[in-house]
């Protein structure tokens, strides 16, 4: 049988105190005698007392929690996003709850229902594959109308209005593409992409493509992108084995780098095969098995800071405010 917790009605009757005395003596309030304050705690403590947060946010109207929906936990990108927001709502006395929607609109609109249920004071969101690939934010704009304070990040909807946070995904491809060409001297680079479906997929592309006009290099050919790794797996090791002189590949995004990795590795078949620079978005664990990957760092975890900044400026501000779209800076590394 489940044991039930102690309730500030038990300890009430156990040291014949009032409710109200022994709730503010828990809280520390200013009204109540330092010694009975200490007597209450004290007894709370041998009881293995714990608040009721959820009874007692009902009463005040606020949770001090902050949900998370991201579209999975394995990715590390959404791994250090969770850190950032974390660590800034702990130092702001914010709990953070979080919840996978699994690539689907089903999971994510019922994870979000929940959510805007009472249990939060306001959502951030990196929404699923489905709901972006099928232009569904039906369960989303439910949010915004009723009010509900919401932030984006990563993949974003313009028609969404609410506090989004991005990186600038056009510029970091075109910075780090006209680098590899400058200052790596490289002059037949490929890109490869399992996001080409996706916003900020297409951005990255045409980055690429312009950076490679810029420096008066051919796109024809140059352009892998596929829905699965299979396919993308096929068509890079075609293109490697038919054009000797390709000598950078450019992944935009981490399962892309990764693939790459493990085609070039595989037909490198002896020590004089000549070296091909690799470069994309990726983690810091892929940089440290691999020394010579350059990496465009999205500095996930400021992302996730200021996601968390924007979600608790809007719950904080009861007057209406311009929603805001905050660009964080990303590094080659």
């Amino acid at each position: 049988m489940m044991k039930t917790r102690t309730t500030l009605a038990e300890m009430s009757k156990a040291l014949d105190l009032s409710i109200s005395t022994v709730s503010k003596s828990l809280s520390g309030s200013s009204e109540i005698s330092l010694s009975t304050q200490t007597r209450v705690r004290n007894f709370a403590k041998l009881c293995n007392y714990i608040p009721n947060n959820f009874a007692s946010s009902l009463r005040k109207g606020y949770t001090n929690t902050i949900g998370l929906v991201v579209p999975n936990i394995l990715n590390p990108f959404y791994a250090k996003v969770f850190a950032g927001i974390e660590n800034y709502l702990d130092q702001h006395n914010y709990k953070l709850i979080i919840s996978i929607s699994n690539e689907t609109i089903e999971k994510e609109s019922k994870s979000l229902r929940k959510m805007a249920g009472g249990y939060v004071d306001g959502i951030i969101i990196c929404v699923s594959k489905e709901t972006e690939l099928t232009n569904t934010y039906d369960h989303i704009n439910a949010l915004t109308s009723r009010g509900t304070p919401l932030v984006l990040f990563d993949r974003i909807c313009d028609g969404i209005d609410c506090d989004k946070v991005i990186i600038d995904d056009y510029k970091a491809v075109y910075d780090t593409t006209d680098h590899l060409i400058k200052n790596k001297g490289l002059k037949n680079i490929i890109m490869t992409s399992l996001i080409d479906n996706f916003h900020h997929g297409k951005l990255r592309a045409e980055g690429f493509k312009a950076a490679m006009r810029t420096n008066n290099l051919p796109i024809e050919n140059k352009i892998i992108v596929a829905d699965t790794v299979e396919a993308l797996n096929s068509k890079l090791i075609s293109t490697l084995e038919n054009d000797s002189t390709i000598d950078g590949i450019f992944g935009l995004n981490e399962q892309a780098v990764l693939q790459t990795l493990q085609v070039t590795n595989q037909l490198k078949s002896n020590p004089q095969d000549h070296d091909i620079t690799i470069a994309g978005f990726c983690n810091q664990c892929q940089a440290n098995q691999h020394p010579s990957l350059i990496i465009v760092e999205q500095n996930a975890e400021a992302i996730g800071a200021e996601a968390a900044k924007l979600i608790l400026r809007r719950i904080k501000n009861t007057q209406m405010q311009p929603f805001q779209t905050k660009m964080i800076a990303t590094e080659l590394v």
